[in-house]
This record gives structure tokens, C-alpha cells and sequence, in this order.
């Protein structure tokens, strides 16, 4: 599982490596376009359930950690289908994605 950390608070979202290269491509393809969006995920049983939405824009501190040393490849596929969900007015939704985790994502602050 790799981190996708943000904010000054220091929130990290876990999720499988493959799909957060997915999610690195789409946020860094927007903010280089200077394109903020709204970005969703479902909360697991052990954290409420639920979902969680966060604002992406340039002044977002924003890092991803992958657990895995070997670069993801990416299918193009995705990416677009990611990007024209992150164009719209709902925004990046995983929690509605093929490839989100079954068990969910989650949220804790970072020791």
C-alpha cells in the first residue's frame, strides 16, 4: 500500500500502488494545468465508513510514498477515464473506480 500524504495537517490516504500512480498522474496532469478539482474516497469500516472528499490546487503540500522500488506502468485508459471524472463537476471520485481497493482507503495523520 502506498501514501498519498496532503495538507498541513499532515493526512495521509493509503491505497494500492498501482492505483495511486494513477492518482499521482491525474494530480500532477491538473495542477500543471493550474485545474483544482474536488477528489472522493470511501472511508473504511474501521475509520466510519463513509466517504471523504478533499479540494486539490497548487497550494496543496501534496507528496506520494509507494511501498513497492519499481515504477507503476500506467494504463492511458484509466488516466483519461480518471481525468474526465477530475473535468467535471463531481471531481476525481475512486471511491466509484474499478480498480479502488476492496477494503477501501484510509485516512490518518501522519507520526
Amino acid at each position: 500500500m502506498g501514501r498519498l500524504i496532503y495538507g498541513a495537517r499532515g493526512m495521509h490516504l493509503e491505497m494500492q500502488d498501482r492505483l495511486l500512480a494513477h492518482v499521482q498522474a491525474v494530480i500532477i496532469t491538473k495542477l500543471r494545468r493550474d485545474e483544482p478539482f474536488a477528489f472522493t474516497w470511501l472511508e473504511p469500516a474501521s475509520a466510519g465508513s463513509g466517504r471523504r472528499t478533499i479540494w486539490i490546487h497548487q497550494y496543496l503540500e501534496i507528496a506520494f510514498e509507494y511501498q513497492g522500488s519499481r515504477p507503476v506502468e500506467l494504463d492511458r485508459g484509466m488516466v483519461e477515464d480518471m481525468l474526465n471524472r477530475a473535468n467535471s463537476n463531481a471531481g476525481l471520485d475512486i471511491a466509484d473506480h474499478a480498480h479502488n481497493p476492496p477494503t477501501g482507503s484510509h485516512v490518518t495523520p501522519v507520526a
